[in-house]
């Protein structure tokens, strides 16, 4: 179906403005934790346009888990639109970005959510080497 890509990009095109609207604010580029946010976002973004990718790198670091429905990945630097804070669910789930279907993609992820919710653990983590 030739809609849900468009969907899709359009989902995208809704979080490019909160984005740039703070991240040239103090809590963006002119703190030490927005600037790792904003290079997460980024980082992130770049990465999840292959999902195949995103996924040998999340076997690599051993990301193991699933999502508590905190709402900490939703609100990294600002709130996600298609956040619903009352019921910590996605409004457009069936058709999220991919950067939002591959989180997390690597421990610094877990880092930067942890940035947001320090009181709550993450349901993900690294999976420890086996001795």
């Amino acid at each position: 179906m030739a809609t849900r890509p468009l969907l899709k990009f359009w989902h995208v095109m809704q979080r490019s403005l909160p984005f740039f609207s703070v991240a040239f604010t103090r809590r963006g580029f002119f703190s030490h934790d927005g600037r790792l946010l904003i290079w997460g976002k980024c980082r992130r973004f770049i990465i999840s346009q292959s999902p195949s990718y995103s996924m040998k790198l999340r076997k690599k670091y051993g990301i193991v888990g699933g999502c508590t429905g905190c709402g900490a990945s939703c609100n990294l630097l600002f709130r996600c639109p298609h956040w619903d804070a009352k019921t910590h669910l996605c409004t457009v789930y069936e058709d999220r970005p991919n950067i939002c279907k591959v989180f997390p993609i690597t421990p610094a992820d877990i880092r930067d959510r942890n940035i947001v919710l320090k009181t709550q653990p993450c349901g993900f983590s690294v999976k420890s080497p086996t001795a």
